[in-house]
């Protein structure tokens, strides 16, 4: 599939698609049983994709006992096997990486050459992690601590994750998650987003050559129905929820009700403080392409800057200047640098929030809609907004920078200490005092000094505050997905 972003794309995709966007359950594809259908609509073009049966909770229900069937087994296949199964894996998405990186484009209508150079490496990068981390995890050290006793601690999975994904980083997400889980010895559901259900489907199925049916099984459906079905069930002894608050919030309140552990990676909205001894030529591109990857419609997208009130024009200035270059245009074209909004819904969601903004700051690029079909929105910069305001204060998910001046290194840590999420923030200066100082005085899980945006399977991503808990990526990824058992061996 090696010219599909050349030659009639859409209609390829769709095709593809169409044959095999179904449940996958013990190795195997189902058609869900609700009645209920989704259209998937292409973020480009609004056109419908294809059109997909969504699933009841029987569906659930029967994937759920799949993934309990087969772990027992799993769980004792030695290491090294589980490991050589991902390292086959992601050699089967090396292989297929051109058409994974074109349904993921589609999926969430992000440029191809994002997916190509970005997403789906990483996502073939988690999977390698993941096989060479689960032999070597580390644990407390085992010994007599009690004594007459030998102590040995014990790494063990938990056993069913029921796995729920976002749609901005659809493949992403979904195999990083799995990847840690299979990984350690659990088995998995994952439900995708409802609207970018593509990419995932794909993986999954290639995944299902070289894992033993119902280690990895995919439901397809909506949050309400398929979603709560899945973070309700019986079998499922840990949830892994990537995505909005409101929902995580619900998803914790279940998870609570029942018992039973969460991993949240919910939302954020990183604060950016500039400082007045920065180079600004290389801040700005860099705090631009952070910025607008994907759209804006990144958790930790470097939207919210805090700037030094010495340099606050030039660099209202220059992110505008910047922002006003970002090229728009088809997901697909490898020129484009900003494709649309995910969906029609989401560009409103956005567009509601700047048009709410406070009569004090104003748009001093962008924040319209450009001619043509799709979802897209201009690259948008808004100064003078005050702090407590809905468009400082909340994540906004778009192609849309706030700029706020401050005073002092105290007022720039307020600031930015001042919203209820806490997942990332990047601090740009050459003082290595103040980098340390405010680097440590940040509550974020992940703070990128003079950078922002870079990561990597080995790296954790930890969220403060509302931003979630627990851990995705990193040695902490995967112990988020196993638990600690004590072993005390008696010497009588």
């Amino acid at each position: 599939m090696s010219s599909v972003a050349e030659a009639d794309p859409r209609g390829a995709i769709r095709e593809l698609a169409s044959r095999e966007l179904r449940n996958f359950v013990d190795g195997e594809w189902r058609e869900a049983t609700s009645g209920e259908s989704f259209d998937v609509l292409d973020p480009a073009t609004g056109e419908r994709l294809t059109t997909y049966a969504c699933s009841s909770p029987a569906d659930v229900d029967a994937a759920m006992k799949s993934a309990r069937a087969a772990q027992p087994a799993w769980e004792q296949t030695a290491a090294a096997e589980r490991a050589e199964a991902l390292y086959a894996l992601a050699d089967l998405a090396r292989k297929h990486a051109e058409e994974l990186a074109a349904l993921d484009a589609l999926d969430a209508g992000k440029p191809i050459s994002a997916s190509r150079e970005d997403e789906i490496p990483g996502a073939i990068d988690s999977l390698r992690f993941a096989a060479g981390a689960l032999r070597t995890l580390n644990g407390p050290s085992s010994g007599p601590l009690l004594g007459d006793a030998t102590s040995i601690f014990i790494r063990e999975p938990y056993g069913v994750v029921a796995g729920i994904t976002p749609w901005n980083f659809p493949l992403l997400q979904a195999t990083v998650k799995f990847a840690a889980a299979v990984a350690v010895g659990n088995t998995m559901v994952l439900k995708p987003a409802e609207i970018t259900p593509l990419a995932t489907a794909r993986m999954v199925e290639l995944a299902g050559q070289v894992l033993p049916p119902g280690v990895l099984n995919l439901v397809l459906g909506t949050g309400p129905v398929a979603g709560e079905a899945l973070a309700r069930h019986r079998e499922a002894d840990l949830l892994s929820f990537t995505g909005s608050v409101r929902v995580g919030s619900q998803i914790g309140a279940i998870a609570g009700e029942a018992v039973r552990p969460s991993v949240l990676e919910l939302g954020g909205n990183a604060p950016v403080l500039v400082f007045d001894d920065v180079d600004l030529e290389p801040a700005i591109e860099k705090i631009a392409t952070a910025g607008l990857y994907n759209a804006g419609q990144e958790c930790m997208a470097a939207a919210r800057l805090l700037v030094a009130e010495s340099r606050y024009e030039d660099v209202v200035a220059a992110l505008a200047a910047r922002a006003a270059r970002q090229v728009l245009g088809d997901s697909l074209d490898a020129a484009t640098q900003l494709g649309p909004l995910v969906s029609a819904d989401q560009r409103d969601r956005v567009e509601g929030k700047l048009a709410r903004r406070s009569a004090e700051s104003e748009i001093v690029t962008g924040g319209s809609r450009p001619e043509g079909p799709g979802y897209f929105l201009e690259p948008t910069v808004v100064a003078g907004v005050s702090a407590g305001e809905e468009l400082a204060a909340e994540e906004t998910f778009g192609p849309v920078f706030t700029v706020q001046p401050f005073k002092s290194e105290e007022e720039a840590v307020a600031l930015a200490n001042g919203t209820e999420y806490g997942l990332a923030a990047s601090v740009w200066t050459t003082d290595a005092g103040r980098a340390l100082r405010v680097g440590s005085a940040v509550k974020a899980g992940t703070v990128w000094v003079n950078d922002h945006l870079k990561l990597a399977p080995e790296i954790p991503v930890s969220g403060f505050k509302v931003s979630g808990y627990g851990s995705e990526n990193g040695e902490a990824g995967l112990l988020s997905v196993t638990r600690l058992k004590h072993l005390a061996i008696s010497h009588q």
